[in-house]
């Protein structure tokens, strides 16, 4: 009876070690517990290490795969406490079942070397499985189940214990809700956006700012100018690429070497195109408090795969607020405050949304698009198609700035010093 319960293990998709004689019904079919040292029975050739045993009870062969396992763990601990910055991981995991864990040494693709649909494999075995929750470049993901009791028996079955399906030995760690918020709000945004869409910091996001048919008549509007350029310029339109992105200006250009106001003879024209007027009036009916008359504009297209690097639009340049209208594809956008090591906010800039940013978030964050063909939102990978923006700015007349971020202004420049002086 024995021997069939081993053929049978050892074809399917769990390794088991052979003194263990799980059912099929037990998802602990495939894991070598470490943690516990139930390892596989040792072999004949074995027999005098199984026979000489140490002090501590445990045979050679025991006390080698017990080293191997600490030191993975203390590797794997040890890379998310440098990565988070976090003196004591025990302020940050917990002992009591919760209903969230973090795989610590799991993480997305390259790093850590498995993906959603693997991990999803493993754990929806269990009851009560929710979601596993990855983020690109980190070596750690997180795994989330109805309740604690849920968590509790896919802990006991997989901590410390090799996975087979992924070749790996799992590391898993219970949270409390705050302490995954702290960690996952880089990873999925949605779950804390309130508190990462903070409008004290200058930063607001709107949703179906502009309706589709709205989006429909944009691009429209765009398709209909670049034809009338190409009818004005003998065939020439007034895009012009930087890097993987196409841009187009108007009302003033951006010159992109000495990052400032560049010349009228790049744009496509010197003024703004009637068409936004409505949609610029309709953003002071958010914000009341939109300063002036915005005489800037900057149209980008981002075929799939492009991006555009960290940065603080110019202090000198422009003035307070910065609006980005987001149409075609859905986009991560990343924010980090170069100041402190530990602040990245990640928000999801969906079709027909617009973004705003003043003051803090202006002056004091940096601003990106990663340049990938993916992005990964709750979990999941979306991939990326063709996304258009509409960048509408104000012309910084005085082109000085008095901001508290002094390593992110140019105010004293020597370019900005040197545009001061061909003012006069």
């Amino acid at each position: 009876m024995a021997a069939g319960r081993q053929a049978e293990a050892t074809d399917s998709k769990w390794a088991t070690p052979s003194n263990s004689q799980p059912t099929k019904e037990e998802p602990l079919a495939g894991l070598l517990d470490l943690g516990g040292l139930a390892l596989e029975q040792d072999s004949p050739s074995d027999s005098t290490a199984s026979k000489s045993r140490q002090g501590d009870g445990l045979t050679r062969r025991e006390r080698n795969e017990q080293y191997k396992l600490t030191k993975k763990r203390t590797e794997a601990y040890a890379t998310l406490q440098r990565m988070e910055k976090i003196c004591d991981l025990s302020t940050v995991f917990d002992q009591r079942p919760r209903k969230t864990m973090c795989i610590v040494n799991i993480g997305f693709g390259a790093v850590g070397g498995a993906t959603v649909a693997e991990l999803e494999a493993v754990f929806s075995e269990f009851e009560g499985f929710e979601r596993v929750v990855m983020k690109l470049g980190k070596p750690y993901s997180f795994v989330t189940f109805r309740s604690g009791e849920n968590a509790q028996a896919a802990h006991e079955v997989l901590h410390e214990r090799m996975c087979e399906p992924l070749g790996k030995i799992l590391f898993l760690e219970y949270l409390t809700h705050r302490n995954f918020a702290y960690l996952a709000d880089r990873v999925s945004p949605d779950d804390t956006e309130s508190e990462l869409l903070d409008a004290s910091r200058g930063l607001h996001y709107f949703d179906d700012f502009i309706t589709e048919q709205e989006e429909k008549d944009i691009m429209e509007h765009i398709r209909i100018d670049e034809e009338a350029e190409i009818a004005r310029n003998n065939g020439s339109d007034k895009w012009t690429q930087v890097q993987e992105r196409y841009v187009k200006h108007y009302g003033h250009s951006f010159d992109y070497h000495t990052k400032h106001v560049g010349s009228d003879s790049l744009t496509a024209s010197t003024e703004l195109p009637p068409w936004m007027q409505p949609f610029i009036d309709r953003i002071r009916t958010k914000l009341p408090g939109y300063p002036g008359t915005p005489n800037q504009l900057t149209i980008q297209r981002y075929p799939p795969g492009s991006g555009i690097a960290f940065h603080t639009d110019s202090h000198t340049a422009f003035t307070d607020m910065i609006v980005i209208l987001s149409m075609g594809s859905p986009v991560q956008m990343d924010f980090r405050k170069p100041a402190s090591h530990d602040s990245l906010v990640t928000i999801d800039l969906e079709p027909r949304s617009l973004v705003v940013m003043t003051g803090e978030a202006r002056y004091g964050w940096e601003h990106a698009i990663r340049m990938r063909r993916s992005d990964l939102v709750d979990g999941r990978v979306r991939e990326r198609c063709e996304r258009w923006s509409i960048t509408i700015r104000t012309i910084n007349e005085q082109m000085t700035c008095n901001c508290a971020f002094s390593a992110l202004c140019d105010t004293n420049s020597q370019m900005v010093q040197r545009l001061r002086r061909e003012r006069v």
